[in-house]
């Protein structure tokens, strides 16, 4: 299942990400986990510590100059509060018992500098779910500090990516392809362009089925600038009728991981569309078919020209 994100906000020391999960586990079992090194080492890392207030902390990394990093307890209170800093950030775990089994976890960690905001938020993330594969029973030891540019890591940051965008379109260093448009029809017409698959073949891509239900998957063949055929993946993973509608969006056989949103909104000469494509740099940036400037020019031929085009017909007199 699917982990919600966590919430990211700009503080007035930096940025802060809190999270939220449940575990179906007893308290004193999570609260093991995440203090006993013996524990840490299998969902974390590598870490030594001095288990006192004002304990010195070492955080091994396992890349390959095995890396080490520093921090500080703050403080215990066992088995409901963890605090300890890190290299000038500050994690606060906080556990409560929501019964004999279950174990709520509300994780904050702040003070992060902006060029660091998504890669922090996406890296607590991934380590969350690993604590709970952990809990679960999991004895996989992963690279911690060694896996940047691994491919399975690409859509949760990606996820995060566009909720910073969002919220904080100023920190991104990768902008997205953004195209607006309005468009001379009503949203519910817009929407079912969008959404159609018989529709979307007349001026979208010649989709294979498509359902806008959340977890939903297609396909749809594209060719490159020098005819070169691009077999997309997608994964519906938003939707909000009349409003939203988000899906992955990937290559067959080539890495990579991208998010392609599209936003609606009724005004009074018609519906006010915003695409917005994230992740573009996670793509083969050697492929010239993978340029950015190249994924602007398509978009804008699609949502500049062939849907208002396409919606325009849809409209009655009356409307």
């Amino acid at each position: 299942m699917e982990n919600q994100l966590g919430k990211i906000s700009k503080e007035s020391d930096g940025f802060k990400v809190v999270f939220k999960r449940e575990f179906k586990h007893p308290i004193d079992k999570v609260w093991n986990a995440i203090t006993n090194p013996e524990e840490l080492k299998f969902w974390f890392t590598d870490i030594e510590m001095d288990f006192r207030p004002g304990g010195k902390i070492t955080i091994q990394f396992r890349d390959k100059d095995k890396t080490k990093s520093y921090g500080e307890i703050v403080s215990i209170e066992p088995p409901t509060k963890f605090v300890w800093s890190w290299e000038g950030e500050l994690a606060v775990w906080e556990l409560e018992a929501l019964d004999d089994g279950t174990t709520r976890l509300t994780f904050s960690y702040s003070k992060i500098a902006d060029d660091f905001a998504i890669s922090v938020a996406a890296g607590f993330h991934d380590l969350l779910d690993q604590l709970h594969q952990r809990l679960e029973g999991s004895e996989e030891i992963l690279p911690f500090g060694a896996e940047e540019n691994d491919p399975s890591l690409f859509p949760v940051r990606i996820r995060y990516t566009a909720y910073v965008y969002d919220h904080y379109p100023e920190v991104l260093k990768y902008q997205p392809v953004v195209v607006e448009k309005t468009v001379n029809a009503p949203v519910d017409k817009v929407w079912e362009a969008l959404t159609d698959k018989e529709q979307m073949k007349q001026w979208y891509f010649e989709v294979d089925d498509f359902k806008p239900e959340k977890g939903f998957r297609f396909k749809f063949a594209g060719q490159g600038l020098k005819g070169q055929q691009y077999i997309h993946r997608c994964t519906v993973t938003e939707v909000i009728p009349n409003k939203k509608l988000q899906y992955s969006w990937q290559y067959e056989g080539f890495p990579g991981y991208s998010l392609v949103t599209f936003n609606l909104s009724q005004t009074d000469t018609g519906t006010e569309v915003k695409l917005t494509h994230y992740g573009l740099e996670t793509f083969p940036q050697d492929n010239h078919d993978f340029a950015k400037a190249n994924f602007m020019a398509g978009w804008n031929e699609l949502i500049g020209k062939s849907l208002p085009g396409f919606c325009g017909k849809q409209v009655s007199p009356d409307r």
